[in-house]
């Protein structure tokens, strides 16, 4: 497999899990207690995790169209808001799953890392 092909699948693959987990969380966070976690309240979490979804959603055409600046530019403040969901719904993660969508981020910071760096090279 030629390496765009391979970066093209890893972002894929890791926006796709991020999108399809962050929905079912959306779902799961409605039907939370109305009680604080941690820090933040059901529906900060759900205003949270619908901002997130709503942003990388569109990380897919910025992706294909090689807009990675785009993405880098929204990357540190969704890590944030992942960050910040993650440690307030540690104690649900099995019903979440924040940790594997922080991973699955990362893993995009990473790609989009790797490929402005790659084009910055060849600018040069």
């Amino acid at each position: 497999m030629e390496d765009n092909e391979k970066t093209s699948l890893e972002f894929s693959n890791n926006l796709n899990y991020a999108l399809s987990n962050l929905k079912q969380a959306i779902e799961e966070a409605k039907v939370l207690d109305d009680k604080p976690y941690f820090e933040l309240t059901k529906q900060q979490i759900i205003e949270y995790l619908n901002y997130v979804y709503a942003e990388i959603k569109d990380w897919r055409n910025s992706f294909e169209t090689k807009n990675y600046k785009k993405i880098a530019d929204k990357y540190k403040e969704i890590e944030s808001i992942i960050s910040q969901l993650e440690l307030c719904l540690v104690e649900l993660d099995d019903k979440f799953h924040i940790e594997g969508i922080s991973y699955s981020i990362f893993q995009i910071g990473k790609i989009i890392s790797d490929l402005e760096k790659e084009s910055g090279k060849s600018v040069r």
